[in-house]
């Protein structure tokens, strides 16, 4: 290497601005706290292609001997923060692994956790875990800046962080997500920090997702401005220009330079003086913040010192067509620093204000999710408390539903059980009643169907029901009178009536039911609004409803059984009342048909005369007496049981079992869940345990929150 001779930097003028000088401050303070992990911080990114020449633009930036030609520093990020400080000049460097990467690319992502676990041990290594993150600290040897010995030392330090992050047997296409961090400090350094990631591949290349994935991270971050790096190549190939042609505000986010503008193809020419011009009208590839053209050291210039390097640049500048562009401060890496200086602080005084508003809210969305995610529940008592909390608060729900309060419940139809319960059963009562009227048919005013007594008989007997009840009298005669019927013929008439009780029975139990396992889960959901404990909690008291529904659908096959298995009693006075009424309703009704019958005479019979008439003729006909008289005295009965077997239902299947007090919406109190964890603590940890990746989400969120504290405290002392 040639003598290194430091040139004499002055810094912008911008930078002497205390404010401005503050807000980098401020901002390096967040980066240290690792604060980008969670908000978007402001950064210069630097995105190119391959070979487009973005190592000699960051070595003329940074002023750090960058290798170019070289493959290091190509297959990772590498970031370097510049920092003007008081004290002597330094450099250090730490290369931060991303075990959980960001990036969504399967192969990588597998070449990067291999990268990881196969990292060999190292007796000095100094390593530290921070968030998601294994920082690796390098052993750095301060030398002279622009010394042989300092690009030495440099050139070895970027070989380890190479070999550290790039495993001997990655893939030769790998590239990483882990970052090397540099850092320069220094009295004569800017304060500027810039990111240079793996140069974009074409299409066609097995890294191309990966490069393009790994630089869209950086520029989907708002905040980050970018230094677009171009060649003299046809524009049409390179990567780049498709990439920022789709930056959301590229107008004020990107600033663009052409390298290599000693080594244009011919042709090239135009394009590059054009785009340089950067008039809006004229050219395609406009940018607000402007294109500037650089000289790269050739590579039989690496050992030359950084002031020869920029007189080698300016002199090539003063010479043939770039004298025509008549734009001399969009030329030379000088030009490029003052600008991209300019903008990044420029870009810092207006993102600063907006960063504090963001802390708060990330601390607010970090407060939500912890809320979200309940107290924590790794031991017993954690769990105790936690479930009896939630069953406190089920159970005053489930109770005020159940009580008909419905103002402090849930808005969800779910919530009101208790009406929900109240027109199930009037649902149940209408369907019955709908059974009965089969048996109670309006056919008294059609039963006679001519004035001739000789008819009547055949008449009343067309009806299939009283047929029916004549048929079964006839058939169960005994020692009876003539004028008496069997004892047995209520029951035989009786048996089969309830067959579809039971059927309705059932479809009511199994309709509340679904009721009552939607309000578990609407209980639930307004108990706790934990996600996991919602799901555990409501599949736990489903559990418990079949048990309810079994008990309830057996005790009413007791009560159709009671009621169906022959005994027939009742002291409802109403049964009497209804035989009395529904039995006099036959002759009034045979009287009325016949009037209609009756032949033309001078004086036509009163109903009185007529129901007279019919009454003697059933007086003489006992068989047809006997037949009205058994079914109204059948359907009264009817009448009778089937009220109390919804009553019946209502209490003792609904009341008794399906909102008794071993119902999920009963059973689940306080008292229960202290009895569970004493006798089934199993149960207790089942349901109100936390699994693993619950417990590591919140020490994530709980590390999150505790990073976005110490920001904001910060940011206060800053005076933001």
């Amino acid at each position: 290497m040639g003598e290194h001779i430091r040139q004499p930097e002055v810094v912008p003028a911008i930078l002497r601005d205390l404010e401005t000088e503050k807000m980098l401050e401020f901002l390096q303070e967040l980066y240290k706290l690792g604060v980008h992990k969670y908000v978007a911080l402001p950064q210069l990114v630097v995105v190119g292609d391959q070979s487009s020449g973005k190592s000699s633009v960051l070595q003329g930036i940074t002023r750090l001997p960058f290798p170019v030609d070289d493959t290091l520093c190509t297959r990772f990020p590498t970031e370097v923060s510049l920092r003007r400080s008081s004290g002597a000049e330094s450099i250090s460097a730490e290369i931060r692994i991303a075990v959980i990467d960001a990036v969504e690319n399967d192969s990588s992502d597998r070449q990067e956790q291999e990268s990881i676990d196969t990292r060999p041990e190292d007796d000095n290594d100094t390593e530290d875990s921070v968030g998601d993150e294994v920082v690796h600290k390098l052993q750095c040897t301060n030398h002279p800046f622009g010394s042989p010995e300092f690009a030495v030392e440099f050139k070895r330090m970027l070989r380890e962080a190479n070999d550290y992050i790039i495993r001997p047997n990655a893939d030769s296409t790998f590239i990483s997500k882990s970052t090397l961090h540099i850092t320069v400090e220094g009295p004569k350094q800017i304060d500027l920090t810039i990111v240079d990631i793996p140069g974009l591949v074409s299409a066609s290349h097995p890294a191309f997702d990966t490069t393009k994935a790994l630089a869209k991270q950086y520029i989907d971050n708002e905040r980050s401005i970018v230094l677009a790096v171009a060649h003299p190549a046809d524009p049409d190939t390179q990567e780049v220009f498709r990439m920022i042609e789709v930056i959301p505000d590229k107008e004020n986010r990107v600033i663009g330079v052409i390298t290599k503008c000693d080594r244009k193809q011919e042709g090239a020419e135009n394009w590059i003086l054009e785009t340089i011009k950067n008039e809006r009208l004229r050219n395609p590839r406009h940018l607000f913040q402007g294109w500037f053209g650089l000289r790269n050291r050739l590579p039989t210039e690496q050992s030359v010192s950084d002031m020869e390097r920029d007189r080698n640049e300016a002199q090539f500048f003063s010479q043939g067509v770039w004298g025509t562009l008549q734009l001399p401060t969009k030329l030379g890496i000088d030009h490029l620093r003052n600008a991209l200086t300019k903008m990044h602080n420029d870009h810092i005084k207006k993102s600063i204000p907006e960063l504090v508003p963001d802390i708060i809210q990330k601390l607010d969305v970090c407060q939500q999710n912890l809320a979200q995610l309940g107290l924590p529940r790794s031991t017993k008592a954690e769990q105790l408390g936690c479930l009896v909390q939630l069953a406190s608060s089920f159970s005053k729900l489930s109770a005020d539903s159940l009580d008909g309060y419905y103002q402090n419940l849930p808005p969800e139809n779910s919530a009101k059980l208790r009406k929900i319960v109240q027109e199930s059963l009037e649902t149940f009562e209408s369907t019955m009643k709908a059974e009965l009227q089969k048996y109670m048919p309006n056919f008294t005013t059609t039963l006679l169907t001519s004035w001739d007594e000789r008819q009547w008989h055949h008449s009343i007997l067309q009806s299939n029901l009283l047929a029916d009840i004549k048929a079964v009298i006839d058939e169960n005669r005994g020692i009876e009178f003539r004028d008496e019927v069997n004892a047995n013929v209520m029951k035989v008439l009786w048996k089969g009536k309830t067959e579809k009780w039971g059927q309705e029975a059932t479809q009511l139990i199994e309709k509340i039911a679904s009721h009552i396992s939607q309000s578990i889960k609407v209980f639930i959901t307004a108990a706790t609004p934990e996600e996991e404990l919602q799901r555990k909690a409501t599949e736990w008291l489903s559990t418990l409803l079949p048990s309810v529904v079994k008990s309830s659908q057996d005790e009413a096959t007791r009560l159709l059984a009671e009621e169906s298995n022959g005994t027939m009693w009742t002291l409802v006075p109403r049964r009497s009342d209804r035989v009395g009424v529904w039995y006099e309703g036959f002759p009034r009704g045979m009287a009325i048909s016949l009037a209609d019958m009756a032949p033309f005479q001078q004086t036509q019979p009163t109903e009185m005369e007529l129901i007279i008439k019919v009454k003697l003729w059933l007086a003489k006909n006992k068989d047809i007496d006997a037949v009205l008289n058994t079914y109204v005295r059948l359907v009264a009965y009817y009448e009778v049981a089937m009220y109390r077997f919804i009553d019946n239902i209502g209490l003792q299947v609904v009341e008794r079992h399906l909102l008794g007090p071993e119902s999920p919406l009963r059973k689940f109190t306080p008292s229960y869940v202290v009895t569970m964890s004493e006798k089934e603590p199993h149960l207790l940890k089942s349901i109100a345990g936390e699994n693993q990746d619950k417990i590591e989400r919140r020490t994530e969120i709980t590390k999150e929150q505790a990073l976005l504290t110490t920001a904001l405290a910060t940011a206060r002392t800053y005076g933001y």
